[in-house]
Protein backbone atom coordinates (compact mmCIF):
# COMPACT_ATOMS: atom_id res chain seq x y z
CA UNK A 1 0.00 0.00 0.00
CA UNK A 2 2.90 2.33 0.76
CA UNK A 3 4.21 1.88 -2.79
CA UNK A 4 0.75 2.63 -4.20
CA UNK A 5 0.33 5.80 -2.15
CA UNK A 6 3.79 7.03 -3.15
CA UNK A 7 3.04 6.45 -6.82
CA UNK A 8 -0.26 8.35 -6.60
CA UNK A 9 1.44 11.27 -4.86
CA UNK A 10 4.45 11.35 -7.19
CA UNK A 11 2.47 11.02 -10.42
CA UNK A 12 0.10 13.79 -9.36
CA UNK A 13 3.01 16.12 -8.74
CA UNK A 14 4.62 15.15 -12.06
CA UNK A 15 1.44 15.86 -14.03
CA UNK A 16 0.95 19.22 -12.31
CA UNK A 17 4.48 20.29 -13.21
CA UNK A 18 4.10 18.87 -16.72
CA UNK A 19 0.87 20.73 -17.39
CA UNK A 20 2.47 24.01 -16.26
CA UNK A 21 5.73 23.48 -18.11
CA UNK A 22 6.96 26.53 -20.03
CA UNK A 23 5.98 26.37 -23.72
CA UNK A 24 8.64 25.58 -26.29
CA UNK A 25 8.80 24.77 -30.01
CA UNK A 26 5.09 25.47 -30.51
CA UNK A 27 4.20 23.00 -27.74
CA UNK A 28 2.13 24.57 -24.99
CA UNK A 29 0.70 22.10 -22.47
CA UNK A 30 -0.87 24.79 -20.29
CA UNK A 31 -2.85 26.24 -23.20
CA UNK A 32 -4.00 22.98 -24.80
CA UNK A 33 -6.06 20.00 -23.61
CA UNK A 34 -3.80 17.91 -21.36
CA UNK A 35 -4.58 14.21 -20.93
CA UNK A 36 -3.25 12.27 -17.96
CA UNK A 37 -2.50 8.55 -18.15
CA UNK A 38 -0.43 6.01 -16.19
CA UNK A 39 -1.29 2.91 -14.15
CA UNK A 40 -4.94 1.92 -14.42
CA UNK A 41 -5.23 0.30 -10.96
CA UNK A 42 -2.23 1.21 -8.78
CA UNK A 43 -3.63 -0.76 -5.83
CA UNK A 44 -3.01 -4.06 -7.66
CA UNK A 45 -0.28 -3.11 -10.14
CA UNK A 46 2.70 -3.28 -7.81
CA UNK A 47 1.78 -6.80 -6.64
CA UNK A 48 1.73 -8.10 -10.23
CA UNK A 49 4.69 -10.20 -11.36
CA UNK A 50 3.98 -9.18 -14.98
CA UNK A 51 3.39 -5.45 -15.44
CA UNK A 52 2.69 -4.49 -19.09
CA UNK A 53 3.01 -0.84 -20.08
CA UNK A 54 1.61 0.24 -23.45
CA UNK A 55 3.57 3.14 -24.93
CA UNK A 56 1.20 4.78 -27.41
CA UNK A 57 1.26 7.96 -29.46
CA UNK A 58 -1.55 10.22 -28.22
CA UNK A 59 -5.11 10.53 -26.98
CA UNK A 60 -7.67 13.06 -28.10
CA UNK A 61 -11.15 14.14 -27.05
CA UNK A 62 -13.05 17.10 -25.64
CA UNK A 63 -12.23 20.73 -24.97
CA UNK A 64 -10.91 20.45 -21.40
CA UNK A 65 -8.24 18.47 -19.55
CA UNK A 66 -9.15 14.87 -18.71
CA UNK A 67 -7.80 11.59 -17.37
CA UNK A 68 -7.48 8.61 -19.71
CA UNK A 69 -7.77 6.21 -16.78
CA UNK A 70 -10.70 7.59 -14.76
CA UNK A 71 -12.66 9.11 -17.62
CA UNK A 72 -12.19 6.34 -20.15
CA UNK A 73 -10.51 3.03 -19.30
CA UNK A 74 -12.28 2.45 -15.98
CA UNK A 75 -15.77 3.22 -17.25
CA UNK A 76 -18.17 0.35 -17.95
CA UNK A 77 -19.13 1.57 -21.42
CA UNK A 78 -19.08 -0.64 -24.50
CA UNK A 79 -16.10 0.07 -26.75
CA UNK A 80 -18.13 0.14 -29.94
CA UNK A 81 -16.30 0.15 -33.27
CA UNK A 82 -13.00 1.40 -31.89
CA UNK A 83 -10.56 -1.52 -31.73
CA UNK A 84 -7.60 -0.06 -29.84
CA UNK A 85 -8.63 -1.06 -26.31
CA UNK A 86 -10.20 -4.34 -27.35
CA UNK A 87 -6.85 -5.26 -28.89
CA UNK A 88 -4.98 -4.09 -25.82
CA UNK A 89 -7.28 -6.31 -23.73
CA UNK A 90 -6.58 -9.31 -25.96
CA UNK A 91 -2.84 -8.69 -25.95
CA UNK A 92 -2.79 -8.24 -22.17
CA UNK A 93 -4.48 -11.59 -21.69
CA UNK A 94 -1.63 -13.21 -23.61
CA UNK A 95 1.13 -11.26 -21.88
CA UNK A 96 -0.17 -12.13 -18.43
CA UNK A 97 -0.56 -15.86 -19.08
CA UNK A 98 2.21 -16.81 -21.51
CA UNK A 99 5.42 -18.43 -20.28
CA UNK A 100 8.51 -20.00 -21.84
CA UNK A 101 6.63 -23.29 -22.18
CA UNK A 102 3.04 -22.14 -22.71
CA UNK A 103 1.64 -19.71 -25.27
CA UNK A 104 -1.78 -18.54 -24.08
CA UNK A 105 -4.37 -19.17 -26.84
CA UNK A 106 -6.17 -16.24 -28.45
CA UNK A 107 -9.43 -15.25 -26.76
CA UNK A 108 -12.01 -12.67 -27.72
CA UNK A 109 -14.47 -12.73 -24.85
CA UNK A 110 -17.50 -10.45 -24.72
CA UNK A 111 -16.13 -8.75 -21.59
CA UNK A 112 -13.11 -7.53 -23.58
CA UNK A 113 -15.44 -5.31 -25.62
CA UNK A 114 -16.23 -3.21 -22.53
CA UNK A 115 -14.05 -0.70 -20.72
CA UNK A 116 -13.14 -1.53 -17.14
CA UNK A 117 -12.56 -5.20 -18.00
CA UNK A 118 -10.18 -7.43 -16.05
CA UNK A 119 -7.35 -7.08 -18.54
CA UNK A 120 -7.42 -3.27 -18.73
CA UNK A 121 -7.26 -3.13 -14.94
CA UNK A 122 -3.84 -4.82 -15.09
CA UNK A 123 -2.05 -2.44 -17.47
CA UNK A 124 -0.45 0.98 -17.59
CA UNK A 125 -0.59 3.41 -20.52
CA UNK A 126 1.75 6.23 -21.45
CA UNK A 127 0.99 8.49 -24.39
CA UNK A 128 4.02 10.28 -25.78
CA UNK A 129 1.97 13.32 -26.77
CA UNK A 130 0.26 14.59 -23.63
CA UNK A 131 -1.53 17.64 -25.06
CA UNK A 132 -3.11 18.85 -28.30
CA UNK A 133 -3.80 15.26 -29.37
CA UNK A 134 -5.37 14.54 -32.75
CA UNK A 135 -6.79 11.54 -34.56
CA UNK A 136 -3.62 11.07 -36.55
CA UNK A 137 -0.62 13.29 -35.81
CA UNK A 138 2.40 12.99 -38.06
CA UNK A 139 5.34 10.95 -36.79
CA UNK A 140 7.62 14.00 -36.71
CA UNK A 141 5.16 15.75 -34.39
CA UNK A 142 5.10 12.79 -31.99
CA UNK A 143 8.90 12.73 -31.95
CA UNK A 144 8.94 16.46 -31.25
CA UNK A 145 6.90 15.84 -28.10
CA UNK A 146 9.16 12.92 -27.15
CA UNK A 147 12.20 15.17 -27.42
CA UNK A 148 10.73 18.12 -25.53
CA UNK A 149 9.21 15.96 -22.76
CA UNK A 150 11.84 13.21 -22.58
CA UNK A 151 12.65 13.97 -18.93
CA UNK A 152 9.00 13.85 -17.83
CA UNK A 153 8.24 10.77 -19.94
CA UNK A 154 11.20 8.88 -18.51
CA UNK A 155 10.18 9.88 -14.99
CA UNK A 156 6.63 8.66 -15.60
CA UNK A 157 7.89 5.30 -16.88
CA UNK A 158 10.21 4.97 -13.88
CA UNK A 159 7.30 5.64 -11.50
CA UNK A 160 5.16 3.04 -13.30
CA UNK A 161 8.00 0.47 -13.13
CA UNK A 162 6.88 -1.97 -15.86
CA UNK A 163 8.35 -5.39 -16.63
CA UNK A 164 7.19 -5.16 -20.27
CA UNK A 165 6.91 -2.16 -22.58
CA UNK A 166 4.76 -2.70 -25.66
CA UNK A 167 5.61 -0.02 -28.22
CA UNK A 168 2.62 0.76 -30.44
CA UNK A 169 4.73 2.07 -33.31
CA UNK A 170 6.59 4.22 -30.78
CA UNK A 171 10.00 2.59 -30.33
CA UNK A 172 11.70 5.61 -31.94
CA UNK A 173 10.09 7.75 -29.26
CA UNK A 174 11.30 5.29 -26.61
CA UNK A 175 14.85 5.66 -27.96
CA UNK A 176 14.57 9.41 -27.37
CA UNK A 177 13.10 8.93 -23.89
CA UNK A 178 15.80 6.44 -22.84
CA UNK A 179 18.60 8.42 -24.49
CA UNK A 180 19.99 5.56 -26.55
CA UNK A 181 19.04 3.33 -29.48
CA UNK A 182 17.48 0.19 -28.05
CA UNK A 183 17.58 -1.38 -31.54
CA UNK A 184 21.35 -1.17 -31.91
CA UNK A 185 21.17 -4.82 -32.95
CA UNK A 186 18.30 -5.74 -35.26
CA UNK A 187 16.15 -8.62 -34.05
CA UNK A 188 13.71 -10.24 -36.46
CA UNK A 189 11.64 -11.42 -33.50
CA UNK A 190 10.91 -7.80 -32.49
CA UNK A 191 11.97 -8.02 -28.85
CA UNK A 192 14.66 -6.07 -27.02
CA UNK A 193 15.79 -5.58 -23.43
CA UNK A 194 16.55 -2.58 -21.27
CA UNK A 195 17.15 -1.89 -17.58
CA UNK A 196 14.84 0.17 -15.42
CA UNK A 197 14.87 0.68 -11.65
CA UNK A 198 17.51 -2.03 -11.34
CA UNK A 199 15.68 -4.80 -13.21
CA UNK A 200 15.32 -6.10 -16.77
CA UNK A 201 12.45 -4.89 -18.94
CA UNK A 202 11.30 -6.60 -22.14
CA UNK A 203 10.56 -4.14 -24.95
CA UNK A 204 8.33 -5.30 -27.82
CA UNK A 205 8.57 -3.30 -31.06
CA UNK A 206 5.08 -3.71 -32.50
CA UNK A 207 2.27 -2.13 -34.48
CA UNK A 208 -0.17 0.32 -32.98
CA UNK A 209 -3.20 -1.63 -31.65
CA UNK A 210 -5.51 0.21 -34.07
CA UNK A 211 -3.79 -1.32 -37.12
CA UNK A 212 -5.95 -3.04 -39.74
CA UNK A 213 -4.55 -6.55 -39.55
CA UNK A 214 -6.93 -9.22 -38.14
CA UNK A 215 -7.13 -9.66 -34.38
CA UNK A 216 -5.74 -13.20 -34.42
CA UNK A 217 -2.70 -12.22 -36.51
CA UNK A 218 -2.03 -9.27 -34.21
CA UNK A 219 -2.28 -11.49 -31.17
CA UNK A 220 -0.01 -14.33 -32.19
CA UNK A 221 2.54 -11.96 -33.71
CA UNK A 222 2.92 -10.04 -30.45
CA UNK A 223 2.61 -12.94 -28.02
CA UNK A 224 4.93 -15.11 -30.08
CA UNK A 225 7.57 -12.37 -29.91
CA UNK A 226 7.01 -12.06 -26.18
CA UNK A 227 7.48 -15.79 -25.64
CA UNK A 228 10.74 -15.70 -27.58
CA UNK A 229 11.89 -12.84 -25.34
CA UNK A 230 11.07 -14.89 -22.24
CA UNK A 231 13.04 -17.87 -23.60
CA UNK A 232 15.99 -15.63 -24.42
CA UNK A 233 15.82 -14.06 -20.99
CA UNK A 234 15.75 -17.46 -19.28
CA UNK A 235 18.75 -18.66 -21.30
CA UNK A 236 20.69 -15.49 -20.63
CA UNK A 237 21.02 -14.66 -24.32
CA UNK A 238 22.62 -11.46 -25.50
CA UNK A 239 20.04 -8.93 -26.73
CA UNK A 240 19.02 -9.66 -30.28
CA UNK A 241 20.49 -13.18 -30.40
CA UNK A 242 18.42 -15.73 -32.28
CA UNK A 243 18.60 -19.43 -31.62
Amino acid sequence: MEHTEKYISDIELLFQEWKNKAPSDDINHSKNVFIRDGIVCPEQWFSQKVRPLFLLKEAYHGTGDWDLIKDHLLTKEKMGKHITWKRVSQWTQGLLHTSTTYLCPFRDEAAMHYFGNEQLRQIAVVNVKKSDGAKDSKKDNILQYAQLDCTELRREIELIDPTIIVCGYTITSLNIILGYNIKDRQNSNLYYFTRLNGHDVIVLDYYHPSNRYPDIMNYYGLIGSYQQALICQEKGCVQGDLY
